[in-house]
């Protein structure tokens, strides 16, 4: 067991150095009192066994050990005066082994500084000059968290007496962007009297109208606010105590049940350069727990969203844009220097992928990019998307919505600013939301270019499909997607009637059908089909007459 593991190997630090006739019992004493205190201390802060780095956990019991056989020592001293045949005992060794000990951290700490370069190299960074694909609109990320714990909030019920909404994190489920969060205890004695969580909120990131869900399955008995052996954290840490817990987050099954994931972790660099080791998914009812290590991440189940914490996310982008030259660079020359604009990543869905998004600014920390990061967030990968160089950051994007006057009348706020390939034009995505309660009331669109902003009308029964169109007038692109985050679902027929629209848009419609399908023409594969091409893909419906935002595209014809 971890807990005993960790306390034997701080009680090394418990050694009684006055070896001579009562060394046995001076070293009894020692161990009397210290590994009990040790045994508590281990299970309750749960300090990771990696090494070399727990090597420091020396000094919690060394530097003890030394200030007590120094008062021992003293003790003799005085008494050996007297006494002639009372033997000194020697005080060098308890001052040089938490000195040595010392001296380790210290190197622990430098080291990230020393070998700056060396943690760029942690991370696994493509750069490319191209756009990322172009956004499937019906799953554009428009709810911020503070609108997500607004409508939490308010389906707790009879249960807040008992539990209160935990952290949300937002992931996939089932293609859609969905916010999380459990039901957890208040304290001890809510705890006491229920012992388990009945269920987690589900509030959806894409549809600000639909409403939060109550999803009440198995009863959860491991949840981060549960205490002693039920707490979740130290359920994995009494296995896998050898290895560093750098997150725990709640996702969502391919059967919509709650599930724990827990990523492990190890420093490389001193006590930085932190590299996923290996990830653990817990059932919060049973406990049950199975460790899937860094090379088998291929074989994790389809509906893992997140394994990469978004902390590390951030991390990784800092070393990738500040270490580009080594320490040295980025204190003077600043030469290629490139820092993430904002101290947050935001989790979005890039295709089929989940990611995490930070956009990039010059040491100056101006409101003008130099690009922006995709990191994969189950394989860690980071692709650097140079081309919107010179465009409006997010932080200049918040500044150009908040200066507009319906903001400003309205007394908004613009959260969560993210940048979407939309009409193949960067499109900065800001929801604006009450500032005293965090409920979402519209969204404002900002052409990174130049900085245009358009503001959806509340008054609308859909202020995001309002904000869109407005923009695709803007931009001459024509009707824009339903974004409200319907629920896509498969197409398959043969094209009746095909047409290019103005920034390479492609129209086109089913033989029997009605719906006007658009699809970005971005590869040869869609500028080449043609009338009476048998055609699948996956599209959310719209409405208000708008067109369908088509993803998943494949011409049988052309493949034959």
């Amino acid at each position: 067991m971890v807990v005993f593991l960790a306390a034997a190997f701080m009680s090394l630090g418990l050694i009684n150095f006055g070896f001579g006739p009562g060394w046995w019992r001076g070293q009894l004493l020692r161990l009397e009192l210290g590994v009990p205190i040790l045994l508590v201390y281990a299970y309750l802060q749960m300090p990771a066994l990696v090494f070399p780095q727990a090597l420091t956990l020396l000094l919690l019991t060394l530097i003890p050990n030394a200030a007590y056989s120094l008062l021992l020592a003293a003790r003799t001293a005085f008494a050996a005066r007297r006494v002639v045949s009372i033997r000194r005992v020697s005080m060098m060794p308890y001052l040089y082994a938490p000195a040595a000990v010392a001296i380790f951290a210290g190197i622990l700490l430098i080291a990230p500084v020393i070998d700056a370069s060396g943690l760029r190299d942690v991370v696994d960074a493509s750069v490319s000059n191209t756009l990322p694909a172009s956004a499937n609109l019906a799953h554009i990320r428009v709810v911020p968290e503070e609108s997500a714990i607004f409508a939490g909030n308010k389906v707790v019920g009879q249960l807040g007496a008992y539990y209160a909404v935990g952290e949300f994190n937002v992931q996939v489920e089932r293609g859609r962007l969905v916010w999380v969060a459990p039901l957890e205890f208040h304290g001890l004695i809510q705890w006491m009297s229920r012992h388990t969580s009945p269920g987690v909120i589900v509030v959806s990131a894409e549809n600000p109208d639909a409403p939060a869900e109550l999803r009440q399955r198995a009863p959860m008995r491991y949840i981060p606010s549960a205490p002693f052996n039920d707490n979740l954290y130290r359920h994995v840490y009494l296995t896998y105590g050898l290895e560093q817990i750098l997150e725990t987050t709640l996702q969502l099954d391919d059967k919509g049940d709650p599930q724990y994931l827990a990523t492990l972790g190890r420093p490389t660099i001193g006590w930085s350069g932190q590299k996923v080791t290996g990830v653990v998914i817990v059932d919060p009812s049973t406990g049950a727990m199975r460790r899937y290590p860094r090379a088998e991440f291929d074989s994790l189940p389809h509906w893992v969203s997140r394994v990469y914490p978004d902390a590390l996310a951030l991390e990784y982008n800092d070393w990738f844009g500040t270490f580009v030259h080594g320490m040295w660079n980025y204190l003077l020359a600043k030469r290629d220097v490139h820092v993430p604009a904002r101290r947050e990543v935001f989790g979005l869905l890039a295709g089929e992928r989940f990611v995490w998004f930070v956009d990039h600014t010059s040491p100056a920390q101006d409101q003008s990019m130099t690009g922006f990061t995709y990191m994969d967030s189950v394989t860690g990968k980071i692709v650097y998307y140079t081309s919107s160089g010179g465009e409006f950051n997010s932080r200049g994007a918040e500044q150009a919505v908040s200066s507009n006057p319906v903001v400003r009348q309205g007394k908004l706020a613009p959260t969560q600013p993210i940048l979407y390939n939309a009409y193949q034009q960067n499109t900065w995505v800001v929801p604006l939301v009450a500032p005293d309660s965090g409920k979402y009331q519209t969204l404002a669109l900002v052409q990174a270019k130049n900085g245009h902003v358009v503001i959806g009308s509340s008054a609308s029964s859909s202020p995001q499909n309002d904000a869109f169109a407005q923009y695709a007038a803007f931009l001459g692109v024509g009707g824009s997607a339903q974004v409200t985050g319907g629920i896509e679902r498969s197409y398959a027929g043969e094209i009746d009637r095909i047409a290019l629209g103005p920034g390479s848009t492609i129209y086109f419609t089913l033989r029997g059908a009605k719906q006007i399908f658009s699809l970005e023409g971005t590869d040869a594969l869609a500028l080449l089909a043609r009338s009476g091409d048998r055609v699948r893909f996956r599209s959310a419906p719209a409405v208000g007459g708008a067109a369908a935002s088509v993803s998943a595209f494949t011409d049988a014809t052309l493949a034959r």
